[in-house]
């Protein structure tokens, strides 16, 4: 019986040893697994950085690009009040034809990069594209002239146009004003 209680013996041990090792294996299989999420975490982290670096490197090269174009705005300017200002026996020399050659290029690869003049003359007034300098004459909220060009850059206003808004016709502007029994005062 000592060798069928040693028997025993070995085999309680045994069950206890592989209830020690399935414990210890549950165990790691939870640290496991908590290793595993967070190591997907971080590389959830680690992709959105990535997207947001790059999407923040786009904005900072959208930005400097927008400020070089403004600062090389008021050179177009100059150069269309200089071609404005030719006088007529100039106008087509060949100086002068280089020149205009020159500016159109230059607006060209501004317009590649993504640079719009926003139309003013004619159009209805609209505070997020143009800038009222005056009121004279004209039909009432259209823009009557352009004072200064007004330019977009990739669908933002860089530069609002600086506009003459219409007021409308004296005459009206006096009717609308006046109260129906002082125009029939006058009337007679």
């Amino acid at each position: 019986m000592a060798e069928n209680d040693k028997a025993v013996e070995a085999e309680i041990e045994q069950v206890e040893d592989i209830e020690t090792l399935q414990q210890a294996l549950a165990e790691e299989k939870e640290k496991a697994e908590k290793y595993l999420a967070n190591w997907q975490r971080c590389q959830a982290d680690f992709v959105n950085y990535k997207q947001r670096a790059a999407q923040e490197k786009g904005e900072v090269i959208e930005f400097a690009n927008s400020m070089l174009i403004c600062n090389l705005l008021p050179v177009i300017d100059d150069l269309e009040r200089a071609f404005a200002s030719v006088p007529a026996e100039l106008n087509k020399s060949n100086w002068t034809e280089g020149i205009k050659l020159i500016y159109n290029k230059l607006k060209t690869t501004l317009e590649t990069q993504g640079l719009t003049e926003i139309k003013a003359r004619g159009e209805p007034f609209d505070p997020r594209l143009h800038e009222a300098v005056m009121q004279q004459e004209g039909e009432e909220g259209m823009v009557v002239e352009e004072t200064q060009k007004g330019y977009k850059f990739k669908e933002r206003v860089i530069r609002p146009s600086l506009v003459i808004v219409g007021k409308g016709n004296e005459r009206e502007t006096t009717e609308q004003t006046t109260p129906k029994e002082e125009r029939k005062w006058e009337e007679q």
